[in-house]
C-alpha cells in the first residue's frame, strides 16, 4: 500500500482534525482514492485502534459533503476513525498515471462505473485502511444504493448500514426493479421496465423524461458544465437550492401508486410526473434549462447562504473533473450489466440485509419517494431481517431537503450516533 499526506489545500471550512490524503489500491488497477479522515483528537491516528466509520457520498458530491459531521461522529463514544472518500469518478480520485489531469469521457469502459465494482473499490479501502470491519456504513444519495450493495454483497465486513435519502430496495443494478416486490433475477425484465417508463412518460402531455435518463445522455456533461466559472457555479448553487428544503416546491410525500403492490407502467408515469421538474424534467430541456428557468421565476434560487464558500469548491473540482464519472454511476444502473456481473447479480438478487440498518433523510427530501414503494420494500423486505427496520430507525428530519448532511449536521450526528450505539449494543 502507497500513502501520502497531504494538506487540505484548496479545501476551505475544514476542521484542522481533518485530514486529507490519498490511498493508491493496488489491486484496484492502481486506483488513487482521495479521503478527507478524522479521529477523535489530532494526536490520534491509525496508530490507535479506533473503529472505522465510513462515510459515502451522491451526485453531485464530493468527500467535502461530509465534512460538518467527521468530527464529531469521531469523537462519539469511546472515539472513531470516520472516512469519507471520493469515489470513482469524483473529484481527487484518479487512477494511476492519469495525473490527475485526464477527465472522464463519455466513451470509457461503463463497466467500471457498475455499482459492484464501485463496491469492490470500498471493500477494498477498507483493506488498505487497515481493518477487517467497519462499525457503521453510511451512504447519501447514489451513495445509499452503493452501501446496500455492499452490505448484502459482503455481509462480513460491515456492522451495520445507514441509507440516507435513497431507500434502498435490494441489490439488482437496475433502478426501476425496486418498484416491484419480486425477488426475481431477470435482468432484462428491469430494463424493460426502465425503457417502459421513460416511452410513457415521453407520450404525456406536456411530454417527460426522468432526470436518470437525461443524465444517461452524451450531452449532460456539457450541459451542466456550461461556460465553467460564474456559470458552473450558478447552476450548481441553483440546483442545490432548488433540492434543499429551502425550496417551496419541495412538499415531499408518498406518491399514490406507493400504496399499490404492482403498480402499472402508466401509473408510474403519471405519478412520476408529479414530482418536481428536476427529477422529471420536460422532453426537449437540459437540467441547466430547467434550473434557469426555475430561476427566473425566483431569484432566491442561489446558493443557500452560508454555502457560497463550499460552491466555489464544487465548481472549481467538477470544473476540473467534470461530470462524467458521477453521469456514469446512473448510465450504468439503466443498463443492462456487464456479463461478468450477471451471475454475481443473481446470486444477490433478494438477498436481505443482515446487519442493523437505518435510514435518515429531510422530511423535505423528494428521494425519498420518487420510487414509488421504494420505502416499504426497504423496510417489510429488505431490512425485514435481524429484526427488521424500527420506526425510531425511519428517520425524517424536519425542515431539511436533500442535502441533509450540510442542512441539519447536528441533528444528523444526534441520530447516527444514537443508532450506532442501539447497533453496537446488539
Amino acid at each position: 500500500m502507497n500513502t501520502t499526506l497531504l494538506a487540505p489545500v484548496g479545501l476551505p471550512d475544514l476542521s484542522p482534525q481533518i485530514t486529507s490524503r490519498y490511498i493508491t489500491l493496488g489491486d484496484r488497477d492502481g486506483l488513487n482514492v482521495h479521503i478527507l479522515e478524522a479521529f477523535p483528537d489530532t494526536s490520534n491516528h491509525s496508530s490507535t485502534p479506533y473503529q472505522l466509520i465510513l462515510l459515502l457520498h451522491g451526485f453531485p458530491e464530493l468527500a467535502y459533503s461530509w465534512r460538518k459531521i467527521l468530527v464529531p461522529i469521531a469523537k462519539a463514544h469511546q472515539g472513531y476513525h470516520v472516512v469519507a472518500p471520493d469515489l470513482r469518478g469524483f473529484g481527487r480520485t484518479t487512477l494511476s498515471g492519469s495525473g490527475g489531469a485526464s477527465q472522464v469521457q463519455y466513451e470509457d469502459a461503463l463497466s467500471s462505473y457498475h455499482i459492484l465494482n464501485i463496491a469492490d473499490d470500498v471493500c477494498s479501502l477498507v483493506r488498505a485502511l487497515g481493518y477487517s470491519s467497519v462499525a457503521m456504513l453510511v451512504g447519501h444519495d447514489f451513495g445509499s444504493a452503493l452501501v446496500g450493495h455492499c452490505v448484502v454483497a459482503h455481509p462480513e465486513l460491515f456492522a451495520s448500514v445507514v441509507f440516507m435519502s435513497v431507500p434502498f430496495g435490494g441489490a439488482s443494478g437496475q433502478l426501476w426493479s425496486q418498484t416491484s416486490n419480486e425477488g426475481g433475477d431477470d435482468k432484462a425484465k428491469g430494463h424493460s421496465v426502465v425503457s417502459d417508463i421513460g416511452t410513457a412518460l415521453a407520450a404525456l402531455q406536456p411530454p417527460r423524461k426522468h432526470y436518470t435518463a437525461y443524465f444517461s445522455t452524451p450531452s449532460a456533461n456539457a450541459d451542466m458544465l456550461g461556460q465553467g466559472g460564474k456559470d458552473l457555479y450558478d447552476f450548481l448553487g441553483s440546483y442545490v437550492y432548488m433540492k434543499s428544503g429551502k425550496w417551496d416546491g419541495n412538499d415531499a410525500h408518498p406518491l399514490p401508486s406507493a400504496s399499490s403492490p404492482s403498480p402499472s407502467v402508466s401509473e408510474l408515469a403519471r405519478d412520476l410526473a408529479t414530482l418536481p421538474e428536476y427529477y422529471v424534467m420536460p422532453l426537449h430541456e437540459s437540467m441547466p434549462d430547467v434550473i434557469a428557468r426555475h430561476v427566473r421565476m425566483d431569484t432566491r434560487i442561489t446558493w443557500p447562504r452560508g454555502d457560497e464558500v463550499a460552491g466555489g469548491v464544487y465548481a472549481a473540482e467538477f470544473g476540473r473533473t467534470g461530470f462524467q464519472g458521477g453521469l456514469n454511476y446512473y448510465r450504468s444502473a439503466l443498463s443492462p450489466p456487464p456479463p461478468e456481473r450477471i451471475a454475481q447479480l443473481r446470486a444477490l438478487a433478494g438477498r436481505q440485509v443482515k446487519v442493523p440498518a437505518a435510514f435518515i433523510s429531510g422530511a423535505r427530501d423528494w428521494g425519498v419517494y420518487q420510487i414509488p414503494g421504494a420505502v416499504r420494500k426497504m423496510r417489510e423486505v429488505v431490512c425485514s431481517s435481524a429484526g427488521g427496520m424500527q420506526d425510531e430507525d425511519f428517520v425524517l428530519i424536519e425542515g431539511a431537503g436533500h442535502w441533509v448532511q450540510q442542512e441539519a449536521p447536528e441533528i444528523l450526528v444526534r441520530e447516527l450516533v444514537r443508532f450506532l450505539g442501539k447497533a453496537k449494543a446488539l
